[in-house]
């Protein structure tokens, strides 16, 4: 058997999570035998009635190699809620505490090949989207920097160098029980899994990790109906993960907005309250909501604000604007407005539905008034327009699909 390669650097200090469970055994030795600088986290939970024996095992294994091991005894701490969770948090706050004690570089945890094979199968069974699919080499809980080094061996891998190196541990005895969900897929179906289908499922992992999207705000119908679930999720997180909003996202949740795409026209999803998604006349948007506003200014000749560049200075006649002597007072227009265009009488609205207008554009469309709040004059909309007025009046569609 070939001895585990951790791929760790020799002088940084590493606190190792170590349970005297076969995995994390492995981990210890291996990190001896390349002679990493390291110390020893250890928790008793008191659940089980060998936890005491592995305690002082563990104990006194470190103390006959000279190694720091620090242990938290929960003897007498309640649970509170879920056990597992609850678990957790304790276990990761202490190793935070040690890693900060002993300021070490990272906490080294014996997840393994089962562990992400597990976790990814619980993933898909929920349905829900998650950023990185199984388990991720390196990350960062409770502010401390977690690194994994054996996720590329197998449990039974690791249980076999524990044996053929005469590396003492011990078998957790409420892994064999069915009791919790992971137990379940563990013995149901990791377990039983062929090398191939082991290899297959990993497969699937790296190529999810490895998924690729363009971060465009638009998109044509066919562009948006060609990308696959995972890169709309990933899509849609990323732009959540910009605005420091979240909302779980599922297959089924995108398969529905694209099965109202394929019979609607004009349709919105507020996948937060700054992300939308928008069909509209064939064409899907991403919009920033955020910079969706009411807004209201006073100007004379010109005007500048984050999306809108006016230079009347030479006369507006051209935008059928007379000459005044007051100010212009430029705002969101309101869709029952009317309008005079070559001497017929419109609403916003209706002008907007002829312009095939995208709806988040019409709501922060622009429309100059008097200061009697008579609307003088909208700028056209065409998605390819192309002003020949002398006056100028841009208006900076693209702002709104900036994340």
């Amino acid at each position: 058997m070939d001895k585990i390669k951790l791929c760790l650097n020799n002088d940084k200090k590493y606190v190792i999570a170590c349970s005297f469970g076969p995995d994390s055994m492995a981990l210890l030795d291996a990190a001896i035998k390349e002679k990493l600088n390291i110390v020893v986290a250890h928790v008793n939970y008191r659940k089980r009635e060998a936890a005491n024996y592995e305690q002082k095992a563990l104990t006194d294994y470190c103390n006959e190699r000279n190694i720091k091991i620090y242990v938290l005894d929960l003897l007498g701490v309640k649970p509170i809620g879920n056990f597992q969770e609850w678990a957790r948090i304790k276990r990761y706050e202490f190793f935070k505490t040690v890693a900060e004690k002993e300021n070490s570089e990272a906490v080294l945890v014996a997840h393994n090949e089962d562990d992400v094979i597990e976790t990814y199968l619980m993933q898909k069974n929920r349905g829900i989207f998650v950023k990185n699919y199984g388990i991720s080499r390196e990350n960062e809980l409770f502010g401390v920097k977690i690194i994994r080094p054996l996720l590329k061996f197998s449990k039974q891998y690791l249980q076999s160098y524990d044996d053929e190196n005469g590396v003492p541990y011990s078998i957790d005895e409420t892994n064999l029980s069915d009791h919790y969900t992971r137990n379940k897929i563990r013995h149901a179906i990791v377990q039983k899994l062929s090398e191939e289908h082991r290899k297959k499922i990993i497969n699937e992992i790296q190529l999810a990790a490895h998924e690729k999207i363009e971060n465009k705000s638009a998109y044509s119908l066919t562009e948006f109906k060609n990308l696959n679930y995972t890169q709309i999720l990933m899509l849609l997180d990323s732009l959540m993960q910009k605005v420091n909003e979240h909302r779980d996202l599922s297959e089924k949740f995108v398969a529905e907005i694209k099965k109202a795409f394929e019979t609607k026209t004009n349709h919105r999803v507020e996948i937060t309250k700054s992300v939308w998604i928008e069909l509209d006349y064939g064409d899907v948007y991403l919009v920033n909501a955020s910079k969706i506003k009411k807004y209201q200014d006073s100007f004379e000749s010109t005007y500048k604000n984050d999306f809108i560049d006016i230079d009347f200075s030479c006369g507006a006649e051209d935008r059928n604007i007379p000459s005044l002597s007051g100010k212009y007072v430029i705002k969101n227009c309101q869709k029952n407005d009317k309008v005079i265009i070559k001497n017929y009488s419109s609403t916003i609205h209706r002008l907007f539905i002829d312009w095939k207008m995208p709806l988040f554009l019409r709501e922060v469309w622009p429309g100059v008034y008097d200061e009697n709040g008579c609307l003088l004059y909208v700028p056209r909309y065409r998605k390819n327009f192309k002003d020949e007025h002398k006056s100028k009046f841009k208006i900076d569609t693209n702002y709104f699909l900036d994340f």
